[in-house]
């Protein structure tokens, strides 16, 4: 569930901001029910469902490391660290994310750094 970006309530209760356009199927589509709601204090209650301050903290760590990996090797393990922590990125509107809010940052940097790793790859490997 975390992958469709869906925190636990609590046990068997998922539930997300309706901000993302998509096609559920499957086993979701199946055995799940979907419906709208709307909650007092949507702050708090992302506050109690994602750990924004951690997963930010480990975005900017991630910046840095993006800057800072020199080394094939470095590029290869940062590059699978990124791609990791963009998947529990929960997608939040704007307005229920901290004004400072790394995501997209992180997504630009990963950008530039995978054109040009992919490019000092190519040219290691002679391809």
């Amino acid at each position: 569930m975390v992958g469709f970006r869906l925190a636990e309530l609590r046990e068997g209760v998922w539930i997300r901001p309706d901000n993302l356009l998509r096609q559920l199927s499957g086993t979701v589509a199946e055995q799940c029910t979907f419906f709208e709601s709307r909650y007092p204090d949507s702050l708090k209650l992302v506050g109690l469902l994602w750990d924004l301050p951690g997963w930010a903290y480990e975005a900017r760590r991630l910046c840095t490391e993006l800057d800072t990996a020199g080394a094939l090797t470095a590029g290869f393990m940062v590059t699978a660290e990124v791609l990791r922590h963009l998947l529990i990125d929960p997608y939040l509107p704007p307005e229920l994310l901290p004004e400072d809010w790394p995501g997209a940052e992180l997504r630009k940097l990963y950008a530039e750094f995978s054109a040009t790793y992919t490019k000092r790859l190519r040219d290691y490997s002679g391809g």
